[in-house]
């Protein structure tokens, strides 16, 4: 009889000690789900991730809590049972968020440790739209930021960078590529295999030591999206090419070249566009130094311009003869160009002559 007692109170002590060490154990069949490059278009998308209760007493999900509100975590706070297993649903809306993208869940459990991390990830190809505003200009699957790449002023001598974005809105990645360039504009493109949804940068360094013209200056990239796609985007690079006279001293600068021109506005009244007209200016060095004539220039087809030398010793002088044919087809009144005439004059590096005129 003792013993069927003792027998008795030590199962009754072991059923407790069992019942008090009885916990909740989750194992997470997954922890991360990479959804891979989808269209913006397709609206919200959902993971599963599914948790097994290998306890022995009731698994409890308290909270998931995302990193942004971009990402929504949906779960049951009912108790899973032993060996049983339950699904948290995390969405995410992709709306406005081309590009990729790897968002954190934080889930709090009643066992130990009770904290665990799910992770999603992808790549989100942007909505027509959204890219447009970002990246208008099209290029095949590439879309770049700018249709040009101005760069300021630029002492020459100097190396000068600039970037231009591109961004792969395909499906599939490509491999873009710059062509085209004069041998003082190198180009770096990273990353050179751009994945679906993601962006490179294309880097130009312009080495303006070796590119021997002055002023505004443009030189064409032809962007190709991919190695198999022949038809490219071409891309003005533009600059203003001056010269550095910082570095001067005090005795160079009063023996330095000054430019003086005999008229700066030429006006031609009434024009026969059946007939050629032409004007001379003079250049006169009023310096010590010789005066070097670095570029004479006009955007004006109809106009064109010739210096009898682009060298003219101090106290000399130089002439500049202006010429215009106008255009039987052109549909202007007036004519109104503008020379251009870069020099080594510290004080006047920059002068112009305007040349008017009216159309009969």
């Amino acid at each position: 009889m003792k013993l069927k007692i003792l027998l008795s109170a030590i199962s009754f002590v072991a059923a407790c000690t069992i019942a008090a060490n009885a916990a909740p154990a989750a194992r997470w069949l997954e922890t991360t789900h990479d959804f891979g490059a989808f269209d913006e278009d397709m609206g919200n998308v959902d993971a599963l991730f599914r948790v097994v209760n290998d306890g022995d007493a009731p698994l409890v999900i308290l909270a998931a809590r995302a990193s942004c509100g971009c990402t929504v975590p949906a779960f049951t706070s009912d108790g899973i049972a032993p060996g049983d297993t339950a699904t948290i649903k995390v969405t995410y809306n992709p709306a406005g968020r081309p590009g990729k993208f790897n968002k954190k869940v934080k889930v709090e459990t009643n066992c130990e440790p009770s904290q665990s991390i799910l992770t999603i990830k992808g790549v989100v190809i942007g909505a027509s739209n959204t890219l447009r505003a970002r990246f208008p200009i099209e290029v095949g699957p590439l879309k770049l930021r700018n249709s040009s790449l101005p760069r300021g002023e630029i002492s020459k001598g100097r190396v000068k960078t600039g970037f231009l974005e591109g961004y792969n809105q395909s499906p599939d990645t490509i491999h873009p590529s710059v062509s085209g360039l004069p041998e003082f504009i190198k180009v770096d493109i990273a990353p050179r295999a751009v994945p679906p949804g993601e962006q490179t940068t294309f880097t130009f360094f312009y080495d303006t030591s070796r590119d021997n013209d002055w002023g505004l200056v443009s030189h064409e990239a032809t962007f190709f999206p991919d190695t198999d796609i022949t038809e490219g985007k071409t891309v003005d690079i533009m600059a203003i090419i001056k010269e550095d006279f910082s570095k001067l001293s005090k005795e160079q600068l009063e023996k330095a070249p000054r430019i003086a021109l005999s008229e700066t506005s030429v006006d031609l009244g009434d024009i026969n566009r059946d007939d050629t007209y032409e004007r001379e200016i003079l250049i006169d060095n009023f310096g010590k130094d010789q005066l070097i004539i670095r570029k004479v220039s006009t955007p004006d087809p109809s106009v064109s311009v010739r210096i009898n030398k682009d060298k003219i010793k101090g106290g000399a002088q130089g002439r500049m003869t202006i010429k215009v044919v106008p255009s039987p087809s052109s549909d202007n009144d007036i004519l109104n160009s503008r020379i251009t005439i870069i020099t080594n004059d510290p004080d006047r590096p920059t002068s112009i002559v305007r040349v008017t005129g009216e159309y009969k």
